[in-house]
């Protein structure tokens, strides 16, 4: 709690204090509000040694579990609000921010709290090195959240936060699981009772590190929209870090999303206007931290409600 509470100090007294006042006393109001509340329905998954799952008892403690008790547990038509991580957080730091975002969420609605962990952590090898090897981490572990997605209940409500390369991590496991279910579709046209996952998905992307041209026919990403529901962009112009992410492959020059938005000028209009941009800079300003992007997107609560909880009531 104390690192929380330290970060959330610093922002206070940061740039553009106006914004960054509110966003912090409303991460503080949904924290104490829920603060001696714990008996919800939290769950951690790390992937860092495999694959390991926790869940949150009343004592905010984390206990061992399984997939399969997990999975017994799910209820299809309750938002499972899957939250995850970028660059440079360790396996400690990971299960305690699960505790405390899972705090900031609980007023807004019913629904299961999973924060996934994954190898993020800083390797010392100089900041362009880490980074870029944090981008291929990110692209070769999203093959757990897409094994883990297939094997929800189908009709199942998920919605996925992604900060910085979790937007990465994310987008590449939804990636792989539109890019199989297409390929099942071409091979069961006459039945479609053999497609193995059905579910409705709803993305929101923080301060997201991801090329904001790859997600057109045939680029990386190029299936994703075919199966997701809505796909939320927090963009936000002043971010250093998203500033200098051009400089990480040299081809190109590419544009991170989360600073320039996704580029839907050769998406196909049906599938772009499931995409829609939300301008954070003023909440934010000049930082790349994830508790600033969470908090900034806390501050919309229709946005919550819609793409976090599939509330579509929400105007």
């Amino acid at each position: 709690m104390d690192l929380f509470v330290m970060r959330l100090f610093f922002l206070f007294f940061g740039q553009h204090i106006f914004g960054r006042i509110c966003c912090v006393l409303t991460c503080f109001y949904f924290f104490m509000l829920c603060s001696a509340v714990c008996a919800f329905d939290v769950w951690f998954v790390d992937t860092r040694r495999g694959f390991e799952i926790n869940q949150l008892d009343n004592n905010s403690k984390w206990n061992r579990s399984t997939l399969n008790e997990f999975q017994q547990s799910h209820n299809p038509n309750i938002p499972l609000v899957i939250v995850t991580h970028g660059y440079k957080m360790t396996y400690d730091e990971a299960k305690q921010f699960g505790i405390n975002f899972s705090k900031l969420t609980h007023n807004f609605g019913e629904h299961r709290f999973l924060f996934w962990s994954w190898d993020a952590e800083k390797e010392n090898c100089g900041i362009k090195s880490d980074a870029i090897n944090t981008g291929k981490k990110a692209d070769a572990e999203s093959k757990y959240l897409t094994n883990f997605l297939k094997q929800l209940k189908p009709q199942s409500k998920v919605s996925l936060i992604g900060f910085s390369y979790g937007a990465r991590l994310i987008s590449a496991a939804i990636q792989n699981l539109a890019t199989e279910q297409l390929q099942q579709l071409k091979q069961n046209t006459n039945n479609k009772n053999k497609i193995t996952t059905n579910l409705n998905i709803r993305i929101v992307f923080l301060a997201a590190a991801v090329d904001q041209d790859q997600f057109e026919q045939n680029k990386k990403y190029g299936n994703l929209l075919q199966i997701t529901d809505k796909l939320l962009v927090n963009i936000n112009a002043a971010d250093p870090a998203l500033l200098l992410y051009p400089l990480l492959t040299g081809i190109k020059s590419p544009k991170a999303a989360g600073r320039y938005g996704i580029n839907t000028t050769k998406i196909h209009p049906k599938l772009a206007s499931k995409i829609k941009s939300l301008n954070v800079r003023p909440d934010i300003g000049i930082d790349h931290t994830f508790i600033s992007s969470f908090c900034a997107f806390l501050k919309y609560k229709n946005e919550v409600k819609k793409y976090a909880l599939f509330n579509d009531a929400a105007k």
